[in-house]
């Protein structure tokens, strides 16, 4: 019935993919909307800096930057993200393996998002 941060489309989701329990499963996103629809659907959440919305550039324009810049730009978007709650945080897409990996261990040792 509406969007984020509602969890209703990570619900429609689970439901078409027929998967479950929401404890193990990850909501990635790249906005401070997309952290706190994965935590009000119960899921652990990785938030994007770099290759995402909040940091609003392309590819080539973050390239550009100074790397003090970009750094200086990441940690705002980082701390948005750690004031929401997310569980973890990523420059992009490739350095998330490690992070589900993490999860599938927490989630071996009983815990829970």
């Amino acid at each position: 019935p509406v969007g984020r941060p509602e969890p209703w489309m990570c619900y429609l989701n689970a439901v078409q993919l027929q998967v479950r329990p929401f404890a193990a499963m990850v909501k990635i996103g790249d906005t401070v909307s997309d952290i706190h629809e994965g935590l009000n659907a119960g899921m652990w959440t990785i938030g994007l800096t770099q290759s995402g919305n909040e940091l609003g550039l392309t590819e080539a324009e973050a390239d550009a930057l100074a790397p003090a810049d970009l750094d200086q730009r990441l940690k705002g978007i980082e701390k948005r993200y750690s004031e929401a709650g997310v569980h973890y945080v990523a420059r992009g897409i490739w350095e998330v393996l490690p992070l589900i990996e993490e999860i599938g261990e927490r989630l071996e040792r009983g815990e829970r998002p």
